[in-house]
């Protein structure tokens, strides 16, 4: 008889068992991976991230000598294609190159609009896409992100398949997602009143 009873019993303990891992199972294994997930964040954001006041003053000094020694053939290489004229003789003027926060207002634009806002330069290099917008993942063709607003959204001129004296200058911004031409050429855009908020010392 209490065997009878024990068979009902011992089913009953295997079902919840069974129940159990199939529930908290994969609740299990998520938590885990969430945990793996956020130590791995923690560490790239912790190796990338200057940590102290001399680690930013070099990661400065590493940028402001970069926007200074650009490295054209190596993008060129890479993207298989060219960038304008003008977009290089910008880099040989490093007294814009190493300006921060530049507000640009074209001739025409309303008082009350927006103007255009140069938060940095971005180095001409390949290191400096690595941050920038994925143009050609946008349907955007080849193009170079030389400046930013500082806020994730980037200036950008087109590269083509022979050297071009100049190009359009487009605006591709996150939030809205959007990409807008700025100026017919870097040179009207340069051309154009600006105020440097900010000077390279």
């Amino acid at each position: 008889m209490i065997a009878g009873l024990a068979l009902p019993n011992l089913q009953y303990h295997q079902t919840v068992d069974t129940l159990l891992v199939e529930i908290f199972g994969p609740l299990s294994v998520a938590f885990v991976l969430f945990v793996l997930v956020m130590a791995v964040r923690r560490t790239l954001n912790r190796d990338r991230m200057p940590r102290s006041k001399e680690e930013l003053i070099a990661a400065r000094e590493d940028f402001r000598a970069r926007l200074q020694h650009p490295k054209a053939g190596e993008v060129e290489q890479a993207m298989g294609a060219l960038l304008p004229r003008r977009l290089l003789t910008l880099y040989d003027d490093h007294q814009v190159v190493l300006s921060e926060q530049i507000e640009i207002r074209g001739p025409d634009r309303d008082p009350e609009q927006t103007a255009e806002w140069i938060e940095a330069f971005l180095p001409l290099d390949l290191e400096s896409q690595k941050y920038a917008c994925d143009l050609p993942a946008r349907g955007l063709g080849k193009g170079f992100c030389f400046a930013t607003d500082g806020a994730g959204n980037f200036y950008w001129m087109p590269l083509t398949d022979t050297r071009q004296a100049d190009a359009q200058v487009f605006f591709v911004s996150q939030d809205p997602r959007a990409n807008e031409k700025v100026a017919d050429s870097l040179e009207e855009l340069l051309s154009w009143p600006r105020s440097i908020h900010a000077h390279e010392s």
